[in-house]
């Protein structure tokens, strides 16, 4: 699904228990992991009490690469020597939320005479009652920023101005009541206190590794397994693990009414070679081409070849392939070292054609079945299928999409937000745990291919393989996991049927819905 969606970001922290100051390192191993979470910003906070201020927050726009200045020998040592710390949080972002300027990077810091009200944070996620927290909040807070993350911030002000020595699961607790959303949070004192926490509905991941009593946390598994051989446990939804007086712990601070594992984090989102919930990205995707094999309706013969949108989507072309009985062939490679300036600088199709190449010797000629990880607007689809006939000169462009289609928007923090913008409710009124023949073949026409075959809802959930109330699946069957969701969607849904333009996120509208 390249150049389509982008999820709102990841998160880590360390803390290593003997006082080593080797834990920014080790906080930029794990950002780099999980690099693809994110590319808008990078920032770190880092604890010392070998420096004049105990806490500092060192953040740019640009990947982790870019904004630790790993291209200059010198520039880099310098940034490693001066936030220099035996624990830190850190935060890659794409904007769901706020502009993409650097202001609105994370970690965000909030100075205090006290320590203990002196306080960085970052978080994952989307905050969809922002508006009506804003209005409770401006009689006593002056806000600079438009985005979720500055209404966390002065939350948590509040609660820690409200109560001496709150404890991190009073402050939780506290704040699950009034937030709703997802929101995965690493938040780190003055007094160098940590801890991080997973919301009460488990909308996005979050694990943890305890290491001969070092810890790591990330969003995700593959980072963690970077730098640690120790066993990687999936924080629960509602729990926090925190680091206070220099001891870990795991516990609640709310107790969920039931999960809402986003499903596309095992589709698209989440690396291939993570774990989530005990369940491999890379096995759910193989999965999910075999149930796409099962679905296959033309007929095979010597002129056909299975050909993967890189990346997320060649797992399940391998799969789909293998079972077929295809050859597999890359006739599309990723171009890898194309800046993120120049990519965006360029018109839509000048930015696809600058991030993919054509093998027309694969291509020329063949019946190609290119199978995608999902179709969210269908742009880059459109333009990748034309390409593949008039540029290659393939026989005919079967699409297959390991995903069924987006119905809905997504207010949890995945970048689309409107019905309009989707490209699957402009030929299906309704959703489907099958794709209609005659949606397939109107959707089809649209993108210039011979056919398509969507994924079916019950196949999905077999190939993730955790039981379907315990997903989220609002973006592909409208049922929202928070009451404001449904509204949103119910108003997102009217802006379409009524032909009006949006030129903002649904959540982000002034007006409140509801």
């Amino acid at each position: 699904m390249p150049g389509e969606i982008h999820e709102e970001c990841g998160v880590a922290a360390v803390y290593l228990k003997n006082n080593s100051h080797k834990a920014l390192f080790l906080l930029y191993s794990l950002l780099l992991h999980l690099q693809h979470r994110g590319q808008l910003s990078t920032g770190i906070s880092t604890f010392s009490t070998k420096r004049k201020k105990p806490l500092r927050t060192f953040k740019d726009i640009g990947t982790v690469n870019e904004v630790f200045r790993t291209s200059s020998t010198q520039k880099s040592k310098d940034l490693f020597d001066t936030y220099a710390a035996d624990r830190g949080i850190g935060h890659l972002r794409y904007a769901t939320f706020g502009k993409n300027e650097k202001q609105y990077a994370q970690p965000f810091e909030r100075y205090h005479g006290k320590l203990s009200k002196w306080f960085s944070f970052c978080f994952n996620g989307n905050i969809i009652n922002y508006y009506d927290l804003r209005k409770e909040l401006e009689k006593d807070y002056h806000f600079l920023l438009e985005n979720d993350t500055e209404i966390i911030m002065h939350y948590i002000s509040r609660e820690l101005a409200n109560k001496e020595n709150l404890t991190f699961h009073e402050l939780f607790k506290n704040l699950s009541k009034k937030l709703e959303g997802s929101y995965n949070l690493a938040l780190m004192s003055a007094k160098g206190d940590l801890a991080v926490t997973r919301d009460p509905l488990g909308i996005r991941p979050m694990c943890y590794a305890i290491d001969n009593g070092d810890l790591f946390v990330a969003s995700e598994s593959n980072a963690i397994r970077a730098i640690s051989k120790a066993k990687i446990h999936d924080l629960r939804p509602g729990e926090l693990i925190q680091v206070k007086n220099n001891a870990i712990s795991v516990k609640a601070y709310a107790k969920p009414s039931k999960k809402a594992h986003c499903m596309f984090e095992w589709v698209y989102f989440a690396h291939v070679s993570s774990a989530l919930e005990g369940r491999s990205v890379y096995l759910t995707r193989t999965r999910l081409g075999e149930e796409l094999a099962k679905l296959e309706t033309q007929a095979i013969n010597q002129d056909c070849i299975v050909v993967p949108v890189p990346d997320s989507a060649k797992a399940a072309a391998d799969s789909y392939a293998f079972k077929l009985g295809i050859p597999l062939k890359e006739g599309l490679i990723r171009n890898r070292f194309v800046g993120r300036t120049f990519i965006e600088s360029a018109g839509r199709e000048q930015r696809i054609a600058n991030k993919y190449t054509l093998v027309k010797e694969v291509l020329k000629g063949k019946r190609v079945f290119l199978v995608d990880d999902s179709i969210v607007r269908g742009a880059t689809t459109k333009y990748l299928v034309k390409a593949i006939k008039e540029k290659a000169q393939a026989k005919e462009v079967h699409l297959r999409v390991s995903c069924p289609p987006i119905m809905g928007p997504c207010f949890y923090g995945i970048d689309m937000s409107t019905v309009t913008e989707l490209l699957a409710p402009h030929f299906m009124k309704k959703c489907h745990d099958s794709t209609p023949k005659e949606s397939a073949q109107k959707i089809a026409r649209f993108l210039h291919a011979d056919s398509i075959i969507y994924q079916t809802i019950p196949g999905l959930i077999r190939s993730i393989g955790l039981p379907k109330k315990d997903l989220c699946l609002a973006c592909i069957n409208r049922k929202y996991p928070t009451p404001l969701g449904s509204t949103l969607f119910a108003k997102a849904l009217d802006d379409f049927q009524t032909g009006k333009q949006q030129s903002s996120r649904t959540y982000e509208k002034a007006t409140q819905i509801g």
